[in-house]
């Protein structure tokens, strides 16, 4: 199953501080829970929100969740301040969060230095929530050893250790809990 939380949580691994995480979505309603989201897996106390390229790189103790008003401007000022969001070295990355099809994306396409930096580093849940959930549950149950609610009642009780790996799986059987 293509997780979209685990697709967002590997690219902030994977980037450290070094980079620029985008996430795309598909209206504003869901940015705000996608927002939620990478808090909760990055942890609130670890993320800034933002809507500023300047503030975002003054912050480079901080997993900054970049929100821009004008999507267009900040895809626009992050390619052109590449290098400065290379030094000082970053914690964290910058998690940029784009309209799909919007002035931002269509600025991405235009901006070299930003979409080579970010290639592979840009999930788009919306399109990885696609889910076949009985062919999951059994992948689950084959990669796990348990079904998804087994699974599911052993970390309730706080018998599973917590870490970036254990909360991807909880979301991910969560998904497929049969209620």
């Amino acid at each position: 199953m293509s997780n979209p939380v685990a697709s967002i949580a590997n690219a902030i691994d994977r980037d450290g501080g070094d980079g620029i995480v985008v996430v795309y979505y598909p209206d504003f309603g869901v940015r705000e829970w996608l927002v939620r989201e990478v808090e909760s897996i990055a942890g609130a106390e670890k993320s800034v929100r933002t809507d500023s390229t300047r503030k975002a790189h003054a912050r480079p103790d901080a997993l900054v969740l970049l929100l821009p008003a004008n999507e267009r401007a900040v895809v626009e000022e992050l390619d052109g301040m590449r290098d400065q969001f290379l030094e000082p070295k970053r914690k964290y990355p910058v998690v940029l969060f784009l309209l799909r099809e919007g002035d931002g994306a269509r600025a991405l396409r235009e901006a070299p230095s930003l979409a080579s930096w970010i290639r592979g580093s840009d999930p788009d849940p919306e399109r990885l929530a696609e889910v076949d959930v009985e062919a999951e549950r059994r992948a689950f149950e084959a990669e796990v050893g348990s079904s998804p609610e087994e699974w599911l009642e052993r970390w309730r009780a706080n018998k599973l250790p917590m870490d970036t790996g254990t909360v991807v799986l909880s979301y991910r059987a969560a998904l497929l809990e049969r209620r």
